[in-house]
């Protein structure tokens, strides 16, 4: 009898213990006994504790109307102190979930936070202890932060971000300086040094045709079909004293949310060669302008910092736009996206232009 009343008690221990981790009501549990299983825990309750029948049902009175969470009944009587100590050697994970589980342990929790929370944080990193908590977040934006140092490694990389704008939400404006300086003067050490370039004439080309979206490719209508002859014979028919040259000018254009019209610099250099080919329709003149990197916006500071650096070992990949003036006609000027890279270009497609254009080009 002795040995049976042990293993009773064993049962009724590893019961308990298991009722104490379930997140279900008293009297939903009351209700899952047997009635055999019901009349022996009345028998060892005290009275009054046990759930009540209702009359002319096996069910307990409290179903419909209980609705609280489980608390283990045994540690309502331990003191604070133990509660605290108990709680202490959980980590934060476990925190949350006693929380959660156990009306007990989420009371004792209140009591002593945020004490609890900043030592298992403590616990969980322990270079925060080095570094100490004066001026730190909360305990929890704390955890987050340290956690995401931790999965840095695991985490994949973020995806490829995509322009919140398509590239013909951009305009280019062209326009054609013609500049001259004079020669150097003198021989020898004594040579005068060059003078600056002068404005003579500005001719306004217009607004460029974004012929291909998806290459970056721009077409500017020249309005006069005799100007690229009378430029050929400008450039090409200066005199001893006298440097000339043509300059291409771009400037991009674009709308605000708000509607206000914004101007970036795009394009600034002189003319970098011409050359003739032959064609089906005789001989064709060609006039260039190599890439000239886009000024990026200079409060950008940390693209700045890598740009300089990357450029201090010949390492770099710069926007810039290519031109080109045909002397066919009808005549157009072309243009193109590419990135300078060491000792070439290669071509830049459409929507990496508009990424470009909305995050590294300065806006005025």
């Amino acid at each position: 009898m002795r040995a049976d009343a042990q293993t009773l008690a064993r049962s009724l221990n590893d019961a308990a213990v298991a009722a104490g981790q379930s997140l279900v009501s008293d009297a939903e549990l009351w209700g899952l006994l047997g009635s055999n299983a019901q009349e022996v825990l009345r028998a060892l309750c005290a009275a009054g504790e046990a759930p009540a029948l209702s009359a002319g049902s096996s069910e307990p009175a409290a179903l419909a109307a209980s609705t609280r969470p489980r608390t283990a009944r045994g540690l309502t009587r331990f003191p604070e102190d133990v509660l605290g100590a108990i709680i202490a050697f959980v980590d934060l994970p476990m925190r949350f979930t006693c929380v959660a589980a156990c009306s007990t342990f989420r009371d004792a929790c209140a009591r002593l936070s945020p004490r609890l929370e900043q030592s298992l944080v403590l616990k969980r990193f322990p270079l925060l202890a080095t570094i100490g908590l004066t001026g730190a977040p909360a305990p929890r934006a704390l955890s987050r932060t340290f956690e995401d140092f931790s999965r840095r490694d695991t985490l994949r990389a973020p995806p490829l971000r995509r322009p919140t704008s398509s590239l013909d939400a951009y305009t280019l404006w062209l326009e054609l300086e013609l500049c001259e300086r004079e020669r150097p003067r003198g021989r020898g050490p004594r040579m005068g040094g060059l003078r600056p370039w002068r404005l003579r004439e500005s001719i306004q080309v217009g607004a460029g045709t974004l012929t291909n979206a998806e290459e970056g490719l721009y077409e500017f209508t020249v309005p006069d079909a005799g100007i690229y002859e009378r430029l050929n014979q400008y450039i090409n028919h200066g005199s001893r004293d006298v440097i000339r040259s043509i300059r291409a000018v771009v400037v991009a254009t674009r709308r605000s949310e708000s509607g206000q019209l914004q101007f970036a610099d795009i394009y600034r250099d002189l003319l970098t060669d011409q050359d003739n080919y032959q064609s089906d329709e005789g001989e064709i003149s060609i006039m260039r302008w190599f890439c000239y990197d886009v000024p990026v916006d200079r409060k950008n500071t940390a693209l700045e910092f890598i740009n300089r650096k990357l450029n201090d070992r010949d390492a770099y990949m710069d926007p810039c736009l290519d031109i080109h003036w045909n002397s066919e006609i009808p005549s157009t000027i072309y243009a193109r996206w590419k990135w300078s890279v060491v000792d070439t270009w290669e071509d830049m497609d459409g929507p990496e232009a508009s990424m470009m254009l909305e995050h590294l080009a300065d806006w005025k």
